[in-house]
């Protein structure tokens, strides 16, 4: 029975040692582009990232660029569709977090965004 009860105690501690693991990171919210003069949104609610601001093209404020965003089967990426001008469709990418503050954008293997705070 003592056995029983350490077991369980260890299953429910790990459990929510992970849970707050994973938590540690706030991805919600305003993300730099790494290479471009522009801010994008990240909305997880919605499950997309959009323009929120854009110095060489203000135009694209509210544009999604990134939607569909899903926890990926190894649930430290996540999947999700993001737009290819040169597609002129959503093409599936990969989104892995390096850090808290900083998000890698991949299509094909090849970091294609990067996203700082």
């Amino acid at each position: 029975m003592l056995k029983r009860i350490v077991l369980s105690s260890i299953f429910i501690a790990s459990t929510f040692s992970t849970k707050a693991k994973s938590d540690e990171c706030n991805f919600a919210g305003i993300w730099d582009h790494s290479a471009k003069p522009a801010k994008l949104f990240i909305d997880l609610s919605k499950g997309e990232i959009s323009v929120y601001s854009h110095d060489l093209n203000p135009d694209s404020v509210g544009l999604v660029v990134l939607k569909s965003l899903k926890i990926a089967s190894t649930k430290s990426s996540w999947d999700a569709k993001m737009y290819s001008a040169a597609e002129d469709s959503f093409v599936d990418v990969q989104i892995t977090p390096k850090s808290c503050n900083q998000l890698s954008v991949g299509f094909q293997g090849e970091e294609v965004l990067g996203l700082v705070r």
